[in-house]
């Protein structure tokens, strides 16, 4: 057993914190010390006390010895650490409500509102600096150190990582991917079931007849979303940038899976109640010919003109409606309860395994077993075709002590290869103007997002200026002059 020193800097994590904790007490191959370093040290030390309880209540399941502290100092945090976690909400959550409300003024509604579009960028603005600073404390403490990112923009957190310690071992790790995976897995599961007129009903997209052979097997259509088949167990090719992510190819031992999801596309269509026909990622399919492989919520802000009118506050026809700030806010303050209940009360903590992969990528660093995954590095060839040294979201294989990105191949459609590219250099410009302190090149990014290019240029300009005094207490002066 292999024993590292992890520093987790946003230790106060409600979300991601726990499900580390689980991974990391569940596994047999590594060992060592958790640093949570936080700015808000009430939640950092909650997760302290949660994590000795979580060991207490399972002192005859966990596999591994891990020592958990809370550390108010970065530098102390940091030094010496083999692993860096980060994820943080930039500021308080209430910031929210600039990124994603705010634009409500001009028409757009964001589903996200974290990753690109107006709220995307506003939320860069916030969270670039940070990142400066998170990468040149990492080059002082521990230069050789993992570096794991969970934030959001992650795309634009991944290049300011880079941009500020270019000698850096980052990469983001984003789990969208994972329930694409699922889903392929539980169509293959579903036409495994069928018995051979069933199956050729299947390929012939013949819903009808598909949902008369499920009840000769005592099965139902809606068992695609329970998979048996483990995700791992099939292999994607993953092409694009963070949460406007495709496959492209999945294969089961050899054998093509995506003739099967071509065939159950429809057939989904048909199953679902008329307004919820035309989700996202099926609807990219079907124009496209790749299977979009994050969240419908996350694709729809990258083509905000098929999914996303002006001045449309709900989005019925494709399937989903907006997550407002204010439910992000009750739901916040329902974890933190939850929390702080289980970590001082009697109640049990259960361990439960995330279906994340970060442990599983730390194992295959620490050289106790290769892994193939899907990470956002900086393009240096896996993604031909898109913007040269900005992330990028594709396969890498993941051995001792080393990250080797996968060839992902282009992108055949050119419509959506074209989308991509504009997003991925929007992506790369935005944080290298923020370096530079040209705040004229981060308006003109601003003003070419698909969302906000749909408005008139006088409205584009007025915008980007009025996000930016909305935070203007906390941005960096050469912003706000």
């Amino acid at each position: 057993m292999k024993s590292v020193t992890i520093a987790y800097i946003g230790g106060g994590s409600k979300n991601w914190a726990q499900k580390y904790f689980s991974d990391l007490l569940s596994q047999d191959k590594l060992n060592g010390i958790i640093r949570l370093y936080d700015i808000d040290e009430k939640a950092a030390r909650l997760n302290e006390k949660y994590f000795t309880k979580m060991v207490e209540d399972n002192k005859n399941i966990i596999k591994s010895e891990w020592k958990c502290v809370y550390e108010p100092d970065i530098d102390k945090a940091l030094q010496g650490a083999d692993v860096v976690l980060i994820s943080i909400l930039p500021f308080e959550l209430e910031r929210m409500r600039c990124d994603v409300h705010y634009p409500e003024k001009y028409g757009i509604y964001q589903p996200v509102g974290d990753t690109v579009g107006p709220g995307g960028y506003s939320r860069a603005l916030r969270t670039l600096g940070t990142f400066k600073y998170f990468g040149q404390k990492v080059k002082e403490n521990c230069p050789n150190a993992w570096v794991i990112n969970y934030t959001n923009p992650m795309s634009m957190c991944v290049n300011a990582l880079f941009a500020g310690f270019p000698e850096i071992k980052a990469f983001g790790c984003c789990h969208e991917v994972f329930s694409s995976q699922k889903l392929i897995c539980g169509v293959m599961d579903m036409y495994n079931a069928l018995d051979e007129e069933g199956k050729k009903a299947f390929l012939a997209s013949d819903y009808k007849a598909v949902k008369a052979a499920l009840k000769r097997c005592g099965k139902k259509f809606s068992d695609y979303k329970r998979p048996k088949t483990e995700r791992h167990a099939i292999y994607t090719n993953v092409q694009g940038v963070n949460h406007f992510t495709f496959i492209n190819e999945a294969n089961f031992n050899g054998e093509d899976l995506i003739p099967l999801y071509k065939a159950f596309v429809p057939m989904l269509n048909e199953h679902r109640r008329p307004f919820l026909k035309t989700r996202v990622k099926f609807d990219i399919y079907e124009k496209y010919g790749v299977f979009g492989a994050a969240g419908d919520r996350h694709l729809a802000e990258f083509i905000p003109e098929d999914y996303l009118p002006l001045g449309k506050k709900h989005y019925w026809r494709t399937g989903f409606i907006l997550t407002t700030v204010r439910n992000r806010l009750i739901r916040n303050r329902l974890r933190r309860m939850q929390l702080w209940l289980l970590a001082n009360t009697r109640l049990k903590i259960k361990i439960k395994l995330s279906g994340e992969e970060g442990v599983y990528q730390l194992i295959a660093l620490f050289g106790l077993g290769d892994l193939i995954s899907n990470v956002n590095i900086p393009n240096s060839g896996q993604a031909p075709g898109l913007p040269m040294g900005t992330a990028v979201e594709t396969n890498a294989k993941f051995t001792d002590g080393k990250i080797e990105a996968l060839n992902a191949g282009e992108i055949a459609n050119p419509v959506l290869r074209e989308r991509v590219i504009l997003h991925a250099g929007n992506q790369r410009d935005f944080v290298a103007a923020f370096f530079a302190k040209d705040k004229e090149g981060l308006r003109k990014v601003f003003m070419r997002d698909p969302s906000v290019a749909r408005l008139p240029e006088d409205k584009r300009y007025k915008l980007f200026d009025e996000m930016i005094a909305e935070n203007k207490d906390i941005l960096e002066d050469w912003l706000v002059k």
